[in-house]
This record gives C-alpha cells, structure tokens and sequence, in this order.
C-alpha cells in the first residue's frame, strides 16, 4: 500500500512542476491583452492627453497653451466645461480614497486619479509629460526622477492571475502620456530609450534606488528653455 501512495505522490509532483514551467513559458508581455490593467491606464492617459492638447490648438491666442489652473481637479472641469470631455469617469482609477464621479455634477479631488504638468504649451519638449496618475512626485530637471509619495503604492489588476501574482512587480507602475502624443505605461527600472515618428521603445535600465524612485523620467537632455513646470495634483500644486 506504501508503495502505491508514494508513487501517486511522485506524480502529482510531476504534474504541479509542468504546470509551473508551462506558466512560466506563457508569460504575458508588457502591453499585451493579458495586461488588461495596465494597457487600461494607457489608454485613460491618451484620451486625457488628447483632450488637452485638443484644448491647446483652440486656445492660439495663449500660445496654444494647455489646461491650467491651481490643481489637476481645476484643468480636468475646463475639459468639461469646454465640451472637450462627456463623461467624467475618465478622470477616476480605483484606487484607495478615490470615488466615481456623477456625471452633471462639478469634480472634487476625490474624483481624480491624474496629476498635470501646468505650463505646458506649444513650445514645450516632446518629452515633458503632460499628465500622469497620481502618486508620484515628478522633478523636472535633465533626468528628473519619479518618487512614490503614495507608500506603499496601490497594486493593480486584482484580482490577480497566477503569473501576475508571482511576478507581483509588474503591476507597479504608472501611465503617463506626453507632450509628443504618445503613452506609456512606465514600471520601475524602465525608461524611454527612443520615442518619435518610428514609435516607443522602452528599455530596462533606468537607475532605481532604495527610496523607490526611479531616474530619468525625463531624458538627460531635457531642457526647459527657461520656463519653470510645476506639477499639479487632484488637490492643488506639489511642492518640488
């Protein structure tokens, strides 16, 4: 009888250790359909992105210059309020603290998920972001890096396949969208190595640190032109 159970034992052994390998082999791909959370918030990070710059080509008599006001909650209502936004759902992500917001009804800042970059307009570096989600302090200098101000940062994608649960990392990140049109779903150790007309490449080997920061959110080449950008959050201006 010992014999029998040590044996089915062995090949339930067997069977679990294929399935593992075979998870392993099929791992989604960043920006695949298995990343429905995060291609998610890609594609928030764009329609917000559009509205705005939408928004700057009517405003010619500002230089074209985009959205602004004293917070994140203020740029989003004048989407609104212009016609440029219909629902404002597209401004909420689930995260800890946050609510739907009503259609109709004026934003708060706990209807906002997205911090903007105030002072952006048609002569700004295609490398600027122009809005992100929330969570983050962004320094705008040549490498400038993104630090966590939210910790420890909510995780997306719940609830969660296997594979995403082992590779729980890759569900760290955060969407931005740029002031070259173009969208990004940047994790830690990330960065954009090459964006223009051929289209995104993201590499890994941007420097991380034990703060949970992460360099070079913007080039090493950025250059401000003089101009000073502060970021704004659904409740007001983040101090740098």
């Amino acid at each position: 009888m010992i014999r029998p159970i040590f044996r089915g034992c062995g090949w339930l052994s067997f069977l679990f250790i294929l399935f593992v390998l075979s998870q392993i082999v099929s791992l989604p791909r960043m920006g695949g359909i298995r990343y429905p959370w995060a291609n998610s918030r890609i594609q928030q990070g764009r329609q917000i992105g559009l509205m705005m710059f939408s928004y700057s080509t009517d405003n010619v008599q500002n230089y074209n210059s985009y959205p602004d006001g004293n917070s994140s909650t203020e740029v989003f209502q004048k989407l609104l309020d212009g016609g440029y936004c219909t629902d404002p759902a597209i401004f909420y992500i689930p995260l800890p603290g946050k609510i739907k917001p009503v259609a109709g009804q004026k934003l708060k800042p706990e209807n906002v998920c997205w911090d903007v970059t105030s002072g952006v307009d048609s002569s700004a570096p295609d490398r600027l972001p122009v809005v992100f989600m929330t969570g983050f302090k962004v320094t705008y200098v040549p490498g400038g890096s993104l630090m966590p101000i939210i910790k420890p940062y909510p995780l997306f994608g719940h609830p969660r396949t296997w594979d995403q649960w082992y590779y729980h990392y890759s569900l760290l990140g955060i969407a931005a969208f740029y002031k070259g049109n173009y969208a990004i779903f940047l994790r830690p150790g990330m960065e954009i190595s090459q964006a223009g007309k051929v289209g995104i490449v993201l590499k890994f080997n941007t420097p991380s640190t034990s703060d949970g920061s992460t360099a070079n959110f913007l080039p090493s080449d950025f250059d401000p032109k003089g101009k000073t950008y502060r970021q704004l959050t659904p409740d007001g201006p983040l101090p740098q």
